[in-house]
């Protein structure tokens, strides 16, 4: 039964819809990037995952507060994985990309050092 205070997504988009998941996986990716280059080598803790997703999604729903941000960050918090304890912040950027299917190769050398 739905409720006048459920939250609906202002662009009438739902949680199966393409763009609302790609929302999503958006935010995951933006969120790994972010803990990739900021304190990789630091500890991952809980609040931080929470912060960096409902940012990201703000940011990726137009950094609007009419925007359905809220809903895609619950998606994206529901679909990141679970955070092991004593985890850093680079290698749990690891686990969001393989979340949304994205794996990066480590970089190839293709020449000798000058």
């Amino acid at each position: 039964m739905h409720h006048s205070t459920d939250l609906k997504p202002a662009d009438g988009s739902t949680a199966d819809s393409p763009t609302f998941a790609e929302k999503a996986a958006r935010v995951l990716n933006q969120v790994a990037a972010h803990f990739t280059a900021i304190r990789p080598t630091e500890l991952l803790e809980p609040d931080a995952l929470l912060v960096s997703i409902g940012a990201e999604s703000y940011n990726v729903c137009g950094r609007s507060l009419g925007s359905d941000s809220a809903h895609v960050s619950r998606t994206a918090l529901s679909a990141a994985p679970e955070r092991p304890d004593g985890i850093t912040r680079g290698e749990y950027a690891l686990h969001l990309r393989r979340a949304i299917g994205v794996e990066f190769a480590e970089p190839a050398l293709t020449g000798g050092v000058r």
